[in-house]
């Protein structure tokens, strides 16, 4: 068994509340979720308006699926989420 977690950093453009941020974050996450039966939560930069950082984690049994299923999720959101800029992305598998 595998555990796989990808984590990056998100800059908010024009986001100037924390309101406004979370109305870009949960759309974000659920569509991770949705899309990629992964959990994904916000993990740090929570009292910062315009960044977050941001997990996805994942449980199979083969490296390579993971590693694969990580790297898909990288460039779903920076195709689809193009009113945000993603960097320091990261996967980590154990």
């Amino acid at each position: 068994m595998f555990v796989g977690v990808l984590t990056f950093q998100v800059l908010l453009h024009n986001s100037r509340s924390l309101k406004q941020k979370r109305g870009k974050i949960k759309p974000l996450l659920h569509q991770l979720h949705k899309k990629f039966n992964v959990s994904a939560a916000e993990i740090g930069l929570n009292d910062k308006w315009s960044q977050s950082l941001i997990a996805c984690a994942m449980v199979a049994n083969e490296r390579s699926f993971i590693v694969k299923s990580l790297q898909e999720i990288s460039k779903f959101i920076e195709d689809t989420f193009l009113d945000m800029q993603f960097f320091d992305m990261r996967i980590e598998i154990w």
